[in-house]
């Protein structure tokens, strides 16, 4: 299959449009050059016939008049006189020529006709003179007519058909120069290593819109496989405690001797599973919705009401280690948002504070509204951040130095994803308790508000 060429087409395009172009220029120079010999030569049968009745006597019963010997207008030697008929009012022959033939006189206005005699054309002249009450024909043989045309026409047509030679090469070589730019871009499509914007200074205008729809299209492209690696990398990472809760509790069942001890591990197990379901759920809504009214259960809820379930989750981690878990509230914390990705928010914080404090440490969350906002903090008493390292927190797989235990960076990458799409902020320093502090913002709506104008 042969493919389309621009090039070839648009060179098509121009070479005929300029054989037209030409054409056309052709036509209209032949047909002014013959409008101008045309009048030139009607003119001087005109002129000629005037002469005539200049010499002529007043008194037409004089006889035959004899003709001054000299050419009646300026022409060169080779020219050809004129034939000229001359006849008074009784229609005798005062003027006679034998090159023309017998022609009828008429009463008629001066005009031209044309004749044809001996196998010769002529173009005859005929005129009443009331003054001196002639009739007169003058006539020329259009053979003199040709001749000059081909003299006039010769030159011109030759010039334009070298034009006509010459132009489809120079517009040919003028295109392959001008689609330059679409070439180079052509072969820097399937020659990119990575996805760096086609448009830049060199595109030219024309071309600029079809770069920028193709950058656009790679942007989208790049963001979708964001999406998809970003929510792989959550997905592994907030169900690692589901997957290590549910195969301890299918490990206990497996040796316990006991039905009823069976069946609470089983029953525990389930409750894993549950979660694992909601939490890929909510990773799945997370990393597909781009705004907050999109979200299904996105609604006005108390933040503190996210955070106790989370705190009672973390409770026998706590206990384990003797960490001292407290929530402090002033119930001015209402806020718009989705109760599973700020559950997921919170259990992140929760984990990653525990994660970071001492055995017989202390990790102290605080909800409260301040100044149109809702603030949930998280302090412990851990080694808390290196100013060096706030900067960079939050980014994905980033990991704070000198902080103890194992992690990726992407709790709180989570967790500022999630702060971000309820139009939240993340801050991060050092809370009382000595360690870290990390706090999130989020705007504080009304308790009853159904919804939140901004938000859509």
């Amino acid at each position: 299959m042969i493919r389309p060429s621009l090039n070839r087409r648009l060179v098509l395009r121009l070479v005929v449009g300029i054989v037209l172009v030409w054409s056309i220029a052709a036509g209209s120079v032949a047909w002014r050059s013959l409008h101008e010999v045309d009048e030139i030569f009607d003119q001087m049968l005109v002129r000629t016939a005037a002469s005539v009745f200049a010499v002529m006597p007043d008194d037409a019963a004089s006889g035959a008049v004899r003709l001054p010997d000299k050419k009646l207008v300026g022409s060169d030697d080779t020219a050809q006189r004129p034939a000229i008929v001359l006849r008074d009012a009784r229609g005798e022959r005062r003027v006679d020529s034998t090159e023309l033939p017998a022609l009828r006189f008429d009463p008629g206005d001066a005009h031209f006709h044309a004749v044809t005699h001996d196998g010769r054309r002529w173009r005859v002249f005929q005129r009443w003179d009331a003054r001196h009450r002639y009739w007169i024909q003058v006539g020329a043989p259009l053979d003199e007519r040709d001749e000059l045309m081909r003299k006039l026409l010769a030159p011109a047509l030759l010039g334009l058909l070298g034009l006509l030679v010459l132009v489809p090469p120079i517009v040919f070589a003028g295109l392959r120069s001008g689609l330059k730019p679409l070439r180079r871009l052509s072969r820097q499509l399937p020659a990119r290593a990575t996805a760096a914007p086609l448009t830049d200074a060199q595109v030219p205008v024309e071309l600029a819109p079809f770069t920028e729809a193709i950058d656009r299209l790679v942007e989208r492209l790049q963001r979708s496989l964001e999406h998809e690696r970003r929510f792989t990398a959550d997905a592994a990472h907030e169900l690692r405690h589901p997957l290590a809760a549910l195969r301890l509790e299918l490990d206990l069942a497996g040796g316990s001797d006991d039905a009823a001890g069976r069946g609470l591990h089983l029953r525990r197990a389930q409750q894993a599973l549950d979660r694992m379901q909601r939490l890929v759920a909510q990773l799945l809504m997370l990393a597909r919705v781009e705004k907050l009214a999109e979200l299904d259960d996105a609604g006005p809820l108390r933040l503190a009401g996210v955070v106790e379930p989370a705190l009672r989750g973390a409770s026998e981690q706590a206990a384990a280690r003797s960490i001292e878990l407290s929530l402090d509230h002033d119930g001015n914390d209402f806020v718009l948002g989705s109760p599973g990705l700020l559950g997921i928010l919170v259990q992140n914080l929760l984990d990653n504070a525990l994660r970071h404090t001492p055995d017989h440490g202390q990790v102290n969350v605080r909800v409260g509204g301040h100044a149109g906002r809702v603030v949930l903090q998280v302090n412990d008493s851990g080694a808390g951040f290196a100013d060096d390292d706030i900067a960079r927190l939050g980014e994905r797989f980033h990991r704070a130095e000198g902080r103890v235990g194992e992690g990726s960076g992407l709790g709180l990458s989570i967790a500022r994803a999630i702060a971000s799409l309820h139009h939240g902020e993340l801050a991060f320093g050092r809370s009382a308790l000595g360690g870290a502090q990390v706090s999130v913002s989020l705007p504080h709506v009304a308790g009853t508000a159904p919804h939140m104008p901004g938000y859509a």
